[in-house]
């Protein structure tokens, strides 16, 4: 869990485990062994399926863009298109500005 707003690990915590983690990287051995273990935990579903559920969850925005299409879907096209125009409207008129 991370801290509101910020990292989950003090700025010495992550700079060891930076140290760590390219000392391991830059031994050809000890990379071959990290890339083994990643395919063996991957072949898994169920933890590939944990890992897709938590980065939805970090995103935060999943649930209300999945909701926010659903309802662009179903919203008519000419609905769609007024909602548009009105959007878009403020910006048009300040390049029209910027033109003249």
């Amino acid at each position: 869990m991370t801290k509101p707003g910020g990292w989950k690990h003090s700025p010495e915590t992550r700079s060891k485990i930076a140290a760590t983690r390219r000392s391991q990287m830059s031994d050809p051995a000890e990379r071959t062994k990290i890339a083994e273990a990643t395919k063996a935990r991957m072949a898994d579903p169920a933890v590939r399926q944990r890992i897709r559920e938590g980065m939805l969850r970090a995103s935060g925005s999943a649930d209300e863009l999945r909701t926010l299409r659903a309802v662009w879907r179903a919203t008519r096209p000419t609905v769609r298109a007024g909602f548009l125009a009105e959007l878009l409207e403020p910006i048009c008129q300040a390049r029209e500005g910027d033109q003249s």
